[in-house]
C-alpha cells in the first residue's frame, strides 16, 4: 500500500537538519510514500523533496505539542507521523482506519508489566481521513493541556482513548530493549532521543 505522505517535526536544534535527511532517506529505501513533510521552527536548507512547514511562534507548539499541527494540515488520504529519532531497518506494513487514531502500545508495558501500562506511544501514529478535531480540542484549551499532560501522547491517551486503537507492533526501544540485547528484530528501533548523543552515525 503506498502511503500518502510521512510527517515529522523538529522543534528548536535538540535535532540537526541531518537527522530529519536521514529519516527522509531511511523512508525512501523501506517505504512506499509520496512526500515528506515536515514541521520545523528552524531555518536549515533541507534535500529538495522535503517539503517544510513552519511552526508557529507561540509556546502552544512548542516542543512535541508542534506534532498537533499535522492534524490541522492533512486531513485527506493516508498520514503516517514519525519520530526524528526513529530509525527504520527493515520492510515494515502499517495500518491505518478512518475511525480511530492508530498508536502502539508504549513499549514500557513490555519491559515494564507490573506497571500495567495501558498507553500509548507516539512515536508512530497513523490515521486516514480528517482528525482535525484533535488539533481543534487541543488548541482550544493548550495551556490547561500543558499543565495537566507532560507531552502529546499522555495528552491523546488522557482525552481521546475511545478514539485510539493499537497499531500492530512495527518499533522497538533501544533504551529497553535493542541495547541489551546487542541487536535489534522490529523493523523501526525507537532511539527516544539518545540519538543526538552520537550513539548512532
Amino acid at each position: 500500500m503506498k502511503i500518502n505522505r510521512i510527517t515529522c517535526a523538529r522543534w528548536g536544534t535538540l535535532y540537526s537538519a541531518f537527522q530529519v535527511e536521514r529519516l527522509y532517506a531511511e523512508c525512501r529505501a523501506w517505504i512506499d510514500f509520496d512526500e515528506f513533510h515536515v514541521f520545523t521552527d528552524q531555518k536549515d536548507e533541507l534535500h529538495p523533496n522535503i517539503i517544510t512547514h513552519e511552526i508557529p511562534k507561540t509556546e502552544a507548539y512548542r516542543s512535541w505539542w508542534s506534532k498537533m499541527l499535522q492534524f490541522k494540515t492533512f486531513t485527506q488520504g493516508t498520514t503516517l507521523s514519525l519520530d526524528i529519532d526513529m530509525h527504520i531497518r527493515d520492510s515494515v506494513e502499517f495500518k491505518f482506519s478512518r475511525d480511530y487514531l492508530l498508536m502502539q502500545l508504549d513499549p514500557l508495558a513490555q519491559y515494564m508489566p507490573h506497571k500495567n501500562v495501558k498507553y500509548v506511544n507516539s512515536s508512530v501514529i497513523t490515521y486516514e481521513g480528517d482528525f482535525s478535531w484533535v488539533h481543534d480540542r487541543y488548541i482550544s484549551e493548550w495551556a490547561t493541556n500543558h499543565k495537566k499532560y507532560r507531552g502529546d501522547q499522555e495528552f491523546m491517551w488522557g482525552e481521546y482513548e475511545e478514539s485510539i486503537r493499537y497499531h500492530p507492533p512495527v518499533f522497538e526501544s533501544y533504551k529497553w530493549e535493542s541495547r541489551e540485547r546487542g541487536y535489534a528484530i522490529k523493523p523501526l528501533v525507537n532511539f527516544h532521543g539518545h540519538d543526538v548523543k552520537g550513539i548512532v552515525g
